[in-house]
């Protein structure tokens, strides 16, 4: 799993969804793109979206800007997504039995939590963000 914070939270994603974890970088804006889309960034001549995590777990009006440290470029078959997240916080296996579903699928992006340390950290449900 690669843990991550954001905005004080721990969230993790699934390191076989994980191609890449990057410093930030400079990104061109999108005009009429949702919210959540921070822009388009250049990664060795590949051209991906860079999605502001926080943006899209609180849609809110609310204008929150963080401070972004590190991006995760996940992967689903061809298609490629950047993530700005805080920082990334650990790189850890996780034994199965340690990981608790979700029965109230309140926030269809969190599909389980995991204890690591003192942290309760929230399991990105990949599939949901790929639809």
């Amino acid at each position: 799993m690669i843990i991550f914070t954001l905005n004080e939270n721990y969230y993790a994603f699934s390191s076989e969804n994980v191609e890449e974890i990057t410093n930030k970088m400079p990104w061109a804006p999108v005009p009429q793109s949702p919210s959540w889309v921070q822009g388009l960034v250049n990664l060795r001549g590949n051209v991906i979206t860079l999605i502001n995590f926080y943006k899209l777990l609180s849609p809110t009006d609310e204008i929150e800007e963080i401070c972004y440290n590190n991006i995760i470029i996940v992967k689903n078959d061809e298609e490629k997504i950047a993530f700005m997240v805080d920082e990334v916080a650990w790189v850890l296996d996780i034994e199965p039995s340690a990981i608790q579903q979700l029965d109230d699928k309140t926030d269809e992006l969190v599909s389980s939590v995991i204890q690591v340390k003192d942290q309760i950290v929230s399991v990105i449900n990949m599939e949901k963000l790929f639809l």
